[in-house]
């Protein structure tokens, strides 16, 4: 084998392990988890500090300072308290469930110009932070941990609605569907995630002045991350509903 054939394989080579590492690396970067998942089990077999009683679990919500025990209403005295840093549900459910639903305060985010992420915040305050598109492009994952698991959700739909109209029980599977639905029509953004009455919901609600009054709740829809299913940052666009909203946010209509 003379040298110019040797050089010329040699720079074969060189150009495969090239093309090699690059498929490696954009493999990485398409197949790594775009949420970690932080094991919160170990947090559900303490007591709280505020009670004695035992989460029914622990939620974390992406790009938040969320990140507490979830309690039944009726076990906890003085759930309501704003000072306890926890959210509740009205249902002693200690699994998941067709639609699991939780609470918590909104004590000081309630303008019609919530703040982003303020350090300050705590409860279910920085929740409203998902009333911006900006951050929502790129905070879209829920963490729910109960029944010795750690759940992951993916957000699916956002909105305001009129607080009598907000359903904050679990509900039959048969009911799902239309509730998906409705939850979709209504968010004002699209995301790029299909899904089906055989998925399981998590919805979190919250209280708002955003329209300047009490009357109205902020609701977060999601549903649980089906299994090998990739953990990306997908695609979420505005809806013509967001128009009206994006008016109050920047000052200009106060009014619904």
């Amino acid at each position: 084998m003379n040298k110019k054939t040797q050089r010329l394989k040699l720079k074969t080579i060189h150009i495969v392990i090239a093309i090699l590492i690059i498929i490696c690396i954009v493999l990485i970067l398409i197949f790594k988890p775009y949420y970690k998942v932080e094991n919160r089990i170990k947090k559900l077999s303490t007591s709280y500090s505020n009670t004695s009683d035992k989460p029914l679990g622990w939620l974390r919500v992406q790009g938040t300072n969320i990140d507490f025990p979830i309690f039944y209403y009726n076990d906890v005295d003085n759930i309501g308290d704003p000072s306890y840093d926890l959210g509740w549900n009205f249902e002693d459910n200690r699994k998941l469930v067709n639609r699991t639903v939780l609470l918590s305060h909104n004590m000081k985010n309630v303008s019609s110009k919530p703040l982003i992420a303020d350090k300050n915040h705590g409860r279910f305050e920085q929740l409203m932070s998902f009333i911006y598109y900006d951050f929502v492009k790129n905070n879209k994952y829920i963490e729910y941990t109960t029944n010795g698991k750690n759940y992951l959700f993916k957000i699916y739909a956002i909105s305001l609605q009129y607080e009598d109209d907000v359903n904050l029980y679990n509900i039959d599977k048969k009911d799902k569907k239309e509730y998906i639905k409705n939850a979709i029509d209504n968010s004002y953004f699209d995301f790029d995630v299909d899904v089906s009455s055989d998925d399981k919901l998590l919805t979190l609600v919250t209280c708002t002045r955003f329209y300047g009054d009490s009357d109205y709740s902020f609701v977060v829809d999601a549903r649980q991350v089906r299994k090998l299913e990739i953990r990306n940052n997908y695609k979420v666009t505005e809806k013509s509903n967001y128009k009206k909203i994006k008016k109050i946010l920047n000052g200009d209509d106060k009014n619904e």
